[in-house]
């Protein structure tokens, strides 16, 4: 299986220039099997396919290379990946450039990474048989993890695994697992060394006053160039009070102290340019951080080093901060650096203390519903760009089931939309959709597969021509086995390198023979009307049944596919606030893609998606009747000119109980909703019938 060099997590170009060279060098110098390498044949403009089978020719193994750095100041993936690489020559393995994976600036304890990925998919589909690593702490941070992952991925399904710098070998079967572990314990020893040594160091360096690590909002940096450099050779700072920051905390804490609610405090903040932590991703202060800041000890110019400790949760796969005993914390006191008196420090910790709440109790088991599943499919549509959309998200407790924009607070609409009020009404809508369109639907499907069906004759050329491959290939195997047994000890070795060779070729033509084989019989089942409808019928019980709760487990999470599929994985929420009213209605628009769902569902592609790009509009909150109504009874009195009366049999003909007095104050509202004044009418004397 061939893979691009542009693939995530593979080698850049620079680095794949580098790869063949570091390993021609390498090659010419090792001796396999007590025999010099011939590399007259070996061309590293090929193609990749050319220069593997190159390499089994030569009898060479194939090899996929792994390498990763944590840190963004590190830049070791050229060493390490060289040293694989020219590990590999001297053992007779070859490693294309392709199949070498990188991962930057990744944390050790992360289990999804690009090029780790890539790299087990390399060795699942048995692209390569061999994995090289500079470390085994490079695969993950914790040994048990990448002890796993070798056993597991690599040994039971008969590949190799070797680690360069550490001499560990899957290949000797009895040492690998004691080197490995031996390994992981020193490794661990030696880091936690380490960070004893680096943190006493920092507490030496936060004793003398100087800067250690980020400062809190309200402080900056003051540099002093007579100091020594840091190890980085940067100048060392000290902390200094910013005086127009400093002025917003104090304003800040009078005003919450005063009565001003936080989140108002908070949106303030925001509002007024406030400074955020430089480490923030959001670019401006969280609710969380500004609840954070305002317990900051720090701002009565006590500064503490040593509070909490990272420490690796195996169980949780992260790491957490706990807290050290006061004899391990460095505090110090300088009154430089207060900006906020003890008074009304300790009183805003008291008020904060009362508004806290206790800790949530367990999370109740319940079944997943519909309307738990799909608030990542609602976005809102003043706080989205066509290039970064701003989705929903849960929010709420108990019976409260609601979802809000992201931006929270500091979204221009602020509205609290329920969860289960809005996704009842997109089903009811789809419903209708579908009913409506379901002909329509129907004819679209039946025609695009007689039209595709016009394309089985280029399959059959093609599986045909596939077949021939096979049989000739089967044919020159069996010639060289012939030959197998004839020749010298390096003909012999020869003659199977090229038997591998023609096998894996077979081999990988008959998968395609397969899979051109499948999309033959799928292209010629026939589709009917009948199981169209039954496609349709089946849609609509999901929505149905997921409305009302009834759906289990597996079901629940088919219908939320097949909602994302309806509506082309979008709907934007519009907030429309009612003029004269401090309720706000609230109305969701989507572009459908009927006609494209069914037709995957059916296995028949649809290119002409006709009606789907029509935007359909869902009140998402039921608004109040009068601004329901009040859009009909301006169509029935400014439009159709009819009385009021007659306007009142029409709305009453079509369900809705209504007098000539109520059209009268429909149509008002329905001027006052544009924000137009009200016409009157010619024939009518007054305004009110």
């Amino acid at each position: 299986m061939s893979t691009d060099l542009s693939n995530a997590g593979g080698a850049d170009n620079e680095l794949a220039r580098n790869v063949h060279e570091w390993w021609q060098e390498a090659a010419e110098k090792a001796e396999v099997d007590d025999k010099k390498l011939d590399l007259s044949g070996f061309d590293p403009d090929a193609s990749l396919d050319e220069r593997i089978a190159w390499a089994l020719v030569q009898g060479l193994d194939i090899g996929t290379v792994y390498s990763r750095y944590s840190s963004k100041r590190q830049h070791s993936t050229a060493d390490q990946v060289r040293t694989c690489v020219q590990h590999a020559a001297g053992k007779g393995i070859y490693c294309p450039p392709e199949y070498v994976c990188v991962d930057e600036a990744q944390r050790g304890y992360r289990a999804r990474r690009e090029g780790l990925d890539r790299m087990r998919a390399i060795l699942k589909n048995r692209s390569a048989t061999v994995l090289l690593v500079f470390k085994a702490s490079r695969l993950y941070r914790q040994a048990f993890k990448g002890y796993q992952l070798i056993q597991q991925e690599v040994v039971e399904e008969g590949l190799r695994a070797i680690s360069v710098t550490q001499s560990i070998d899957t290949a000797d079967t009895k040492a690998w697992k004691m080197l490995f572990q031996v390994h992981g314990i020193v490794d661990d020893m030696v880091i936690e060394a380490t960070a004893d040594h680096v943190r006493e160091g920092l507490k030496g360096l936060f004793a003398r006053g100087y800067t250690v690590g980020a400062l809190p909002v309200g402080y900056r940096r003051k540099e002093l160039p007579e100091a020594p450099v840091t190890n980085r050779g940067l100048v060392r700072t000290v902390p200094e009070v910013d005086p127009m920051v400093a002025d917003m905390i104090r304003e800040h804490v009078e005003l919450i102290l005063g009565g001003m609610p936080i989140k108002q405090g908070w949106r303030k903040w925001v509002a007024d340019g406030g400074p955020a932590d430089p480490r923030s991703t959001k670019g401006y202060m969280s609710y969380a951080a500004y609840r954070r800041m305002l317990s900051r000890i720090e701002y009565t110019g006590r500064f503490k080093f040593g509070r909490k400790r990272n420490e690796f949760s195996t169980k949780r796969d992260y790491a957490r901060q706990i807290e050290q005993p006061e004899g391990e914390v460095v505090v110090l006191e300088c009154e430089e650096l207060r900006i906020l008196d003890d008074e009304p420090f300790f009183a805003l910790q008291r008020k904060l203390a009362k508004l806290k709440s206790g800790p949530r109790g367990p999370k109740k088991d319940r079944p997943a519903q519909l309307w738990d599943l799909i608030t990542e499919l609602f976005f809102c549509s003043a706080c989205s760009t066509p290039e970064k959309p701003v989705r929903f998200y849960q929010t709420g407790s108990g019976n409260v089931q609601i979802m809000q924009c992201k931006n929270g607070g500091l979204c221009p609409c602020g509205v609290n939309l329920r969860r289960k009020e809005a996704v009842l009404a997109v089903c009811e809508q789809l419903q209708e959709l579908l009913h409506r369109d379901g002909k329509l639907i129907e004819e679209a499907i039946c025609c695009a597969q007689r039209l595709d069906a016009r394309g089985d004759d280029e399959l059959r050329t093609e599986i045909a021509t596939f077949e021939r491959k096979i049989q000739g290939l089967t044919s020159q195997i069996s010639d060289l086995y012939e030959l197998a047994g004839q020749g010298t000890d390096d003909d012999r070795k020869e003659v199977m390198a090229r038997v591998r060779s023609a096998q894996a070729e077979r081999t990988t033509a008959r998968h395609e023979l397969c899979r051109l084989k499948q999309a033959l019989t799928d292209s010629s089942a026939t589709i009917t009307p009948e199981a169209v409808r039954e496609i349709l019928d089946d849609f609509v019980r999901l929505l149905e049944d997921g409305a009302a709760g009834k759906l289990g487990m597996d079901a629940v999470y088919k219908a939320v596919e097949v909602i994302r599929r309806l509506i082309g994985g979008q709907i934007f929420v519009h907030v429309e606030p009612r003029p004269g009213r401090k309720r706000t209605n609230v109305r969701g628009t989507f572009r459908p893609h009927l006609l494209e769902a069914a037709g995957e569902a059916a296995g028949q592609y649809i290119g002409d998606k006709r009606g789907d790009d029509t935007e359909v509009s869902v009140w998402l909150r039921k608004p109040p009747q009068i601004d329901l109504l009040a859009e009909r009874a301006y169509q029935l009195v400014d439009v159709e000119k009819l009385s009021y009366r007659a306007a009142a049999k029409v709305m009453q003909e079509e369900g809705h109980d209504i007098n000539s007095g109520k059209v009268w104050q429909l149509r008002r509202r329905y001027y006052e909703m544009i924000g137009q004044p009200v016409p009157k009418r010619p024939a009518d004397r007054t305004e009110r019938p």
